[in-house]
């Protein structure tokens, strides 16, 4: 006896009843909806929808339909159940009659009184197994057409439901991977459209600029920029735009200065892309807050200086002070206070070792730039090929011995004083280098193509004609005028007259405190030998002699060295020096120094370059002093 056929309705019933139960639903609903429509269209008893764990061979239940209600958490292995085959094929599985004598090894089979069953594997795009759709019933099923095509329309868009939430998911999950990788960095990143308003930013862009998003996106970027950084940013934009194809990213040459809500500006590095979405172009700007790394930059900087200027003082043997009375250094003195307030160029003219170094100092001791480092750099005792490492540094890699990357002279001057020592034996091929960064300001280090800013004054020195060097076209004429802005000329130690006393002393107190000796006071013989010689030295060549002398001397007894007792100007006087003088012959010296003072200052006895003021002695002693001995002034 043949088994009555169930009541189902016809095809395009069937199909209208199921949309329309499914088609305002997605995801779990859509499932639910989908299984549950399934079931009462095709009158069976069982419906479910699953996903499939390749990993581990099992099914796991999205919606399941079963008896008028619905089963919650149905999951199983697939092995062993007439599931198993309908992921092996790629068309409707179906068991007409006694599923469970075919699937004994099915545990849910058997309860759930199973007797037909029908399944369909569901597919990606790519052909990998997403799950599949199966119904059961208790009594047998035919095999109707009308059954198969309603199965596996569904199926398909069961398949179709299934991959979007695939993907779904796998967007979610990029972009949470998305905002981890921006939201977990410490730089800021920033999108703009083509008007560089604000489209798109990350959590640190919101801590850099202490603003919340909201008060981000629709921004224009020059809001958030000082004008000339905005202004380096549209430069660039053509550049991107024309190569959208060809550059991923442009770094920003020097530093961004952006703005915070406080109004306060920050340096940061920073690059900017360009790519195309929707046909328009689009710019992602990345913006990494630097103001911690330039203040340890800043601290290594100021240790370095502070290294490179102890290491000029030791090699410095000059007195650490300005020493003299007399009218020619005065006046030269009187020209460093002139100078010393303006940021103008000074260069300093004057003989080998009158002190040049120290006048320097003087003039940036009492400049507004006093706080600021003072580096030196000799232009003399340098090979010209390393002369532009030293002045300009250099990048690692730049020439062979190049390790590492080292900032030059001009960097660590940076906001303080340069001063350049025998300037006129700077090379030919440097002094356009020299010229650029006194004119503008900046140059690159020695391998770079990144140019550096800075702010620096410039004091120069040299002992040369540097007129007759740019006739000779061994000094470029423009730099020698860039330099020549305040010329000071350092007078010859000849010319100080009782300067040389007061130095020669102080040098004698200087090392004999240091070597640990008892020395007496220079005599009278010592000071017209010292007030006699003609110095070609000058001071470093007093101060060699003094030291020498006072390591030559024993018993306390000062003696000066055998270079100024053999020069001709000493030679009469260093004939007495072993004898001891009478009380006539002592007056015979102070009468010969007195009428060499008048001579020197044409007999003038009185004021700033009287001669009281050059013997350092008060006008009335000096006085006293000429009626003793009958001096007329006028007479010498």
């Amino acid at each position: 006896m043949d088994t009555p056929r169930k009541h189902r309705p016809p095809l395009v019933l069937a199909l209208k009843e199921i949309f329309e139960g499914t088609s305002e639903f997605t995801g779990q609903q859509f499932f639910r909806s989908l299984v549950k429509q399934l079931a009462q269209v095709l009158n069976v008893h069982g419906v479910w929808v699953t996903e499939y764990k390749e990993e581990e061979h099992r099914l796991n239940a999205l919606a399941f339909w079963l008896d008028g209600k619905f089963v919650e958490k149905y999951e199983y292995n697939v092995k062993g159940t007439p599931c198993e085959p309908v992921l092996e094929k790629n068309d409707i599985f179906h068991v007409p009659n006694n599923v469970i004598e075919l699937y004994p090894e099915d545990p849910d089979l058997e309860p759930l009184g199973a007797v037909s069953y029908m399944g369909l594997v569901l597919k990606d795009t790519e052909g990998k197994i997403l799950g599949h759709l199966a119904l059961l019933d208790q009594e047998p099923m035919e095999e109707l057409p009308e059954v198969f095509v309603v199965f596996k329309l569904f199926a398909t868009r069961a398949a179709a439901e299934l991959r979007r939430l695939q993907y779904e998911k796998r967007l979610k999950g990029s972009e949470s991977k998305i905002n981890r990788l921006l939201n977990g960095t410490m730089d800021a990143i920033i999108e703009l459209n083509e008007n560089l308003e604000i489209t798109q930013a990350n959590e640190a862009a919101s801590n850099i600029f202490q603003k919340k998003k909201e008060n981000f996106i629709g921004k224009n970027i020059t809001h958030f920029l000082e004008k000339k950084s905005h202004q380096k940013l549209l430069d660039l934009i053509p550049f991107l735009n024309k190569n959208v194809d060809k550059v991923h990213s442009q770094w920003i040459p020097g530093h961004l200065y952006c703005v915070d809500k406080t109004g306060n500006s920050f340096p940061a590095e920073s690059t900017i892309s360009c790519y195309q979405f929707a046909e328009k172009n689009f710019y992602a700007l990345h913006i990494r807050d630097v103001r911690d790394k330039i203040q340890k930059e800043e601290a290594i900087k100021k240790l370095s200086i502070e290294t490179l200027m102890l290491q000029e003082k030791v090699k410095d043997h000059q007195m650490d002070r300005i020493l003299g009375k007399s009218p020619a250094l005065l006046n030269t003195l009187h020209q460093v206070t002139l100078v010393a307030p303006t940021d103008s160029s000074v260069l300093i003219l004057g003989e080998t070792g009158t002190g040049k170094e120290l006048l320097a100092q003087e003039v940036h001791q009492k400049s507004q730039r006093k706080n600021q480092p003072f580096i030196t750099l000799n232009c003399a005792v340098l090979p010209p090929e390393l002369i532009d490492s030293e002045l300009f540094g250099h990048v690692k890699g730049a020439f062979t011995g190049a390790l590492k990357s080292r900032e030059g002279r001009f960097s660590l001057a940076d906001k303080g004083t340069l001063f350049l020592d025998e300037i006129g034996e700077l090379p030919l091929a440097l002094q356009a280098k020299m010229l650029r960064v006194i004119q503008e300001g900046e140059f690159e280090p020695l391998g770079s193509s990144l140019t550096q800013k800075v702010d620096v004054r410039i004091i120069a020195a040299t002992h040369k004609d540097l007129k007759n060097e740019v006739k000779e076209k061994r000094f470029r004429e423009d730099l020698y005028y860039r330099l020549n802005v305040f010329p000071i000329h350092v007078p010859p130690l000849r010319e100080r007259g009782q300067d040389i006393l007061l130095l020669a002393q102080a040098f004698l107190d200087k090392y004999a405190a240091r070597h640990g000796k008892a020395i007496k006071p220079l005599n009278e013989i010592d000071r017209q030998m010292l007030l006699q010689y003609s110095w070609p030295g000058n001071v470093r060549e007093l101060q060699n002699i003094i030291e020498r002398s006072v390591i030559t001397t024993t018993g306390g007894s000062f003696k000066l060295g055998i270079d100024i007792l053999h020069s001709p100007e000493s030679i009469k006087i260093s004939s007495e020096a072993d004898r001891v003088l009478t009380s006539k012959e002592l007056q015979h010296l102070e009468v010969k120094n007195l009428e060499l003072a008048l001579k020197k200052t044409n007999g003038k006895v009185f004021g700033e370059n009287g001669a009281a003021k050059l013997l350092g002695i008060p006008a009335t002693t000096f006085k006293s002093k000429l009626l003793k001995y009958g001096i007329d002034p006028k007479s010498i």
